[in-house]
């Protein structure tokens, strides 16, 4: 799938994620009606490979990889190693979305989201973030990175209370 694809329907560019946040996705997108949406799906990756690649979804689209931001936890050289993976997948996000040219990106928790966003607000390409079910009473880093930032055009949380305490948020029930 390509800028030159002939198909009709707009695309919808989805972050994968295993574990809950895989579950959560998949409930957002069974709401999305086949015949109206195309879907693409981008995974992060380290050493080549990540299961979310494998995990069914309920619409079909091509996955493709991007390089995972690394972990979070405390790590002597952790800082420099994350940046330079921050640095390679805005590359490969800004890459993949100007040969996609998707009419929006959909994440769910995931930092895959902050490198995509980057290069959807670059290409103009509608943002939308879900704060996951788990996070209840404190957004996530990376829901903190863009709420900041301003790189989501809408932020969805799932709890209520959340809502109140960052008033950009928009509070939509819970998916799952």
């Amino acid at each position: 799938m390509d800028r030159t694809r002939s198909e009709n329907r707009p695309l919808v560019l989805v972050t994968l994620f295993g574990g809950g946040w895989h579950r959560e996705t998949y409930r957002i997108l069974e709401q999305f009606p086949t015949d109206e949406f195309a879907f693409a799906y981008v995974y992060g990756h380290h050493s080549g490979v990540h299961g979310a690649a494998d995990d069914p979804m309920p619409h079909p689209g091509p996955c493709y990889p991007i390089h995972y931001l690394g972990p979070t936890r405390k790590h002597p050289l952790r800082f420099f190693s994350n940046t330079a993976r921050l640095a390679l997948s805005i590359i490969e996000s800004v890459r993949l979305v100007r040969r996609l040219r998707p009419h929006a990106i959909l994440a769910l928790g995931t930092a895959t989201a902050i490198p995509l966003f980057m290069a959807g607000k670059l290409f103009r390409v509608p943002c939308v973030f879900v704060e996951s079910l788990t996070r209840v009473e404190q957004m996530s880093l990376t829901g903190r990175i863009l709420y900041r930032l301003r790189l989501a055009d809408r932020f969805y949380v799932q709890w209520a209370g959340l809502q109140q305490k960052f008033d950009r948020a928009i509070y939509a029930g819970a998916v799952i």
